[in-house]
């Protein structure tokens, strides 16, 4: 876990989503959806469409965010059939 953390902070994209969903369903590490929540949140932002809609999930329920439903709109990108 060290060396996700380390990539993570580092801003690699693939191991915050990754820490993200570890947090989130507690594998490797104590489940803890506000951590889950900031390591998805530095995915977002890169623009990691998963990250996207697990934040917009989160956002949307109040789980280890303020639940607001003006803010995760945006976070679920649009599907396109």
């Amino acid at each position: 876990m060290k060396l996700f953390r380390q990539a993570a902070e580092q801003g690699y994209v693939h191991a915050q989503l990754s820490l993200g969903n570890r947090y989130l369903s507690g594998i490797g590490v104590a489940h803890d959806v506000a951590d889950a929540a900031r390591y998805l949140c530095l995915a977002a932002d890169q623009g990691d469409v998963d990250a996207q809609c697990w934040l917009g999930f989160l956002c949307e329920h109040g789980h280890g965010t303020k639940s607001d439903l003006g803010i995760h709109t945006p976070l679920y990108p649009t599907i396109q059939f």
